[in-house]
């Protein structure tokens, strides 16, 4: 999958409060809502379901929301009105009419509870508060549906790819590190990609080439210090791998961001 990018670009207003009627409504902005207590029956485009307690609903401008507590139960909400803007990687999230999640943790819920508060207290900088939180809220959600957190053995995958983050510029055995957790190396391999879509060294790789574009746009270093600082004792490979992903050696990348 490609980056995902996104940005909540202003919260136009937040509610907390019950509710004991139906509703048919069609929102202009981003829309995402939280059940605190109760049942809803909704119907979007044909489809019904019931959102329960603990449920967040996310819906997407221009659709249309019928809907109805349950009298027997009437639910409780916290509802977020926002904008957005996103790129096309994420478009798979928030270009479809709704979601629904259910089984969120504790950590979510005090997320809502902490933007509600927020909201209400209009203290200077709520606005800039509000929208960090928003989009932490979004980022949990999102982060959850991604093949990484849906795979065999996510906890040590999860740790093998902290590993690498923290030692990247340091050598790197896959196959210690494979054995470290209990994996053969070709499983370990496999795993790694399906969670992540690349293979564990092309990761590594990255890593090491992200960070000396970094260094090399800072102005400061010159190119062996930059890949030395990388975790590239061969300047030659370095400049090799460094055309090969950028398009361009690193010397042309340093004249063309100047």
């Amino acid at each position: 999958m490609n980056e995902i990018d996104f940005s909540v670009t202003n919260i136009n207003h937040i509610i907390q409060r019950p509710c004991r009627q139906s509703w048919n409504v069609e929102e202009t902005c981003h829309l995402m809502v939280i059940v605190l207590e109760g049942e809803a029956y909704y119907t979007i485009l044909g489809q019904s379901f019931i959102a329960r307690k603990h449920d967040v609903l996310i819906f997407s401008p221009g659709v249309v929301r019928h809907g109805k507590t349950n009298p027997k139960n009437p639910w409780t909400f916290i509802s977020v009105n926002f904008n957005l803007q996103y790129n096309s990687a994420a478009e798979v999230f928030f270009n479809k009419p709704y979601l629904h999640f259910t089984g969120i943790g504790e950590h979510l819920r005090n997320q809502f509870a902490d933007i509600a508060y927020s909201w209400e207290g209009k203290n200077p900088l709520y606005h800039i508060r509000c929208r960090n939180l928003a989009t932490d809220i979004l980022y949990d959600i999102i982060n959850a549906q991604l093949p990484h957190n849906k795979v065999p053995h996510q906890k040590k995958l999860e740790s093998a790819r902290t590993y690498m983050q923290a030692s990247f510029r340091n050598e790197i055995q896959i196959e210690a590190l494979a054995e470290r957790l209990g994996f053969s190396p070709s499983y370990f391999r496999k795993l790694f990609k399906d969670a992540y879509g690349i293979a564990p060294m092309q990761y590594i790789t990255n890593l090491r080439i992200g960070t000396a574009k970094d260094l090399l746009l800072s102005g400061e270093l010159n190119v062996t210090e930059a890949a030395r600082l990388s975790g590239f004792d061969d300047i030659y490979y370095f400049s090799t791998l460094f055309k090969k992903q950028m398009g361009c050696s690193p010397t042309q990348f340093i004249k063309a961001n100047r």
